[in-house]
């Protein structure tokens, strides 16, 4: 192996791990895009991750405002909830003592020989001791009857204190209810901040974020992060000639390999460059004759949008046209005479 022949290898490989290096930065931010778009169709495909992460340092900046509020949130509710529970016991209590009370009343008068008193829709504590007090003053009530009587009184008592221990359980419920809504509104305030900001990015925020997050992880130097923010028909055209490029790298190394040719630098160079203008050329000819490029369905060939074209579809068009340059060049030179006309030579 001649010098010349070992430093033109070695530039070919140099050329192709820096067009694999490019072109998978370019092809990760034009992924974005296109995943942006599909997304969040109103966005273009085009983002500013500084704006983004702004926007996502507000938000966290909101909630950082309303933990503590968000903590005494969860606490008002749970003691709104056991204070619920106190009185709802209560009233449970009340009932039963109520139902009881009725019933043993309606016992001594029947003891008494007394006629049934009118049935009434709600407990009325005031007819229970005048029905309690007929009863004590008829002579001919038994010594049994009489302590049944005074039982009952003590327990009509009972019930009135317990009746009047619902107010107090009934206002401290109103009182945490009232704290829990005004620290509700606190919040949800805060909320509907959060997400007028985040209605800037469409409804998926966070998986926008995600994925930038993930892209300027893995790009360098910040590429990533200026590559989104360029226009998508540009960012594809600068795709599919780098994607040529690398098809003609693809073409040199088999070539290189086979030690009956001799590859020289300036070889190399005009291969590079044939591949990239062949693949845009192809990439010209086939989105304005081919439908579907971007594989959405319900769309046509007019209203594809730079950011709808599939990344993959658009690399494989590059790749193949820079491996294939020579025939595609003929390819779409015999195009040009059908639809132009021309001599052939």
């Amino acid at each position: 192996m001649t010098l010349k022949r070992w430093f033109a290898g070695f530039f070919l490989l140099l050329l192709m791990v820096m067009a694999l290096f490019v072109n998978s930065i370019l092809f990760s931010a034009r992924s974005f895009q296109h995943n942006l778009y599909t997304v969040d169709p109103g966005s273009g495909g085009v983002i500013s991750l500084a704006e983004l992460a702004a926007v996502d340092v507000q938000v966290a900046e909101l909630e950082r405002q309303t933990a503590p509020q968000r903590g005494e949130a969860a606490q008002a509710e749970q003691k709104a909830a056991t204070a619920q529970l106190e009185l709802d016991t209560a009233r449970d209590a009340v009932a039963a003592m109520q139902v009881k009370l009725l019933s043993t009343v309606a016992d001594l008068e029947e003891r008494a020989g007394l006629p049934p008193a009118a049935a009434t829709g709600a407990f009325d504590t005031a007819d229970i001791a005048q029905r309690l007090e007929r009863i004590g003053a008829q002579r001919a009530t038994a010594t049994q009857t009489r302590e049944a009587v005074i039982a009952a009184r003590a327990d009509l008592i009972k019930l009135a204190d317990a009746e009047e221990a619902l107010g107090p359980k009934e206002e401290d419920l109103a009182r945490l209810e009232a704290e829990k809504r005004r620290i509700g509104e606190f919040i949800e305030t805060s909320n509907r901040a959060a997400l007028g900001l985040k209605g800037q990015f469409g409804d998926n925020f966070q998986r926008i974020r995600n994925e930038a997050r993930a892209l300027e992880a893995s790009s360098p130097f910040g590429l990533g992060s200026k590559l989104v923010s360029m226009h998508p028909t540009f960012l594809t055209t600068l795709l599919v000639c780098l994607m040529g490029a690398l098809g003609a790298l693809l073409y040199l190394f088999p070539a290189y390999l086979n030690r009956a040719n001799n590859i020289y630098f300036a070889d190399i160079v005009v291969r590079l460059v044939f591949g990239m203008v062949t693949a845009l050329a192809f990439y010209i000819v086939a989105n304005a004759s081919i439908a579907g490029l971007t594989f959405m369905p319900g769309q046509d060939a007019t209203t594809n949008a730079g950011a709808s074209l599939n990344p993959f579809a658009v690399s494989l068009i590059g790749i193949t046209a820079g491996i294939m340059a020579d025939d595609i060049a003929a390819w779409i030179r015999e195009r040009g005479r059908e639809v132009f006309g021309g001599a052939r030579p």
